[in-house]
């Protein structure tokens, strides 16, 4: 079984029960929360092991990073609806 296939058959099972729980549930679970606290995380551990706990820049920059990597969780949440919502209706218009 090719990506492609995996893909289709997780598109048919599995996000028609996703979909059920709704797009504000989806976009703040699977956008904000798991892909941009990742993100927050990933980004607050490298730029402190590159500058250092001491660095005066340090907060300002945590505190620049912290709301763009919200903002992009919803920006990826969002865009990963609306192309599942695609995949799944071209599927099932079939």
């Amino acid at each position: 079984m090719n990506f492609g296939q995996r893909t289709e058959l997780w598109i048919r099972e599995q996000w028609p029960a996703i979909r059920a729980r709704g797009f504000a549930r989806f976009v703040l679970v699977r956008g904000l929360l798991t892909y941009g606290g990742s993100m927050a995380v990933a980004i607050a551990v490298m730029v402190t092991l590159t500058l250092g706990t001491d660095h005066p820049r340090l907060p300002m920059l945590l505190g620049i990073a912290m709301p763009l990597c919200a903002i992009g969780g919803l920006l990826w949440g969002a865009l990963t609806w609306w192309v599942n919502e695609r995949l799944f209706r071209s599927l099932t218009s079939r």
